[in-house]
């Protein structure tokens, strides 16, 4: 059986040379965002092309459409709460936890502090864009709710050192690759808040790490 992490690995590259560097508002990539919006999370074709009208942000739809690709690729049984809000896939993997599901599953964790891991290549790695979700903790306090918050997820594509590559949806309005440098302990690193001047969110703290397991 294939390796999920590589069958992750292997499908968000192909949605970036796909993309080809294009933004959301270009016509020629209308259909690619359907099948995003369709196929990972769960709209219909009217529904798909009612949000794109919208603009609303796809990066959720984007990851479960690359981890639902994965998951029939490597043959992985795990269940994926395929969502357009990635709290939701987040929330029910440290439900994961909570609950000692066994594998294969996946599963949500610290990024530093107590309990922390180690990110891997094939892991989603998570930012808050929620003043009220600051940390792991905020995290899993919304998960025992089940409750909903504004975040943003991208899949771990590169580890060398302490240099980290991720890829994700609606990134510069794209399908983009940026670089986090990790900490000497090979964690992500803890970062402030950012506003703008409205006091928006900008850009937040990691707060979780989803990993898949399989045994």
């Amino acid at each position: 059986m294939a390796d999920f992490r590589t069958e992750l690995v292997k499908a968000t590259a192909a949605e970036r040379v796909r993309f080809a560097g294009r933004k959301e508002t270009d016509p020629t990539v209308r259909d690619i965002l359907i099948e995003y919006w369709t196929k990972g999370a769960g709209r219909t074709v009217a529904g798909a092309k009612k949000e794109i009208r919208d603009r609303t942000a796809w990066s959720a739809a984007f990851i479960s459409f690359v981890v639902k690709n994965a998951l029939a690729a490597s043959g992985s049984k795990a269940k994926f709460a395929f969502s357009a809000s990635h709290s939701e896939y987040a929330g029910a993997a440290i439900r994961n936890v909570l609950n000692n599901v066994s594998p294969p599953a996946f599963f949500g964790r610290p990024p530093s502090d107590a309990g922390a891991v180690q990110p891997k290549v094939g892991d989603l790695i998570g930012v808050t864009r929620s003043k009220s979700i600051g940390d792991f903790a905020n995290a899993l306090a919304a998960a025992r709710r089940d409750d909903r918050y504004f975040s943003h997820f991208d899949v771990v594509t590169e580890i060398k050192g302490t240099s980290l590559k991720c890829t994700g949806g609606n990134v510069s309005n794209s399908v983009t690759e940026k670089t986090v440098t990790l900490t000497a302990a090979k964690l992500l690193p803890k970062r402030p808040f950012k506003l703008d001047s409205a006091g928006a969110v900008l850009s937040g703290p990691f707060i979780c790490v989803v990993q898949h397991e399989e045994t």
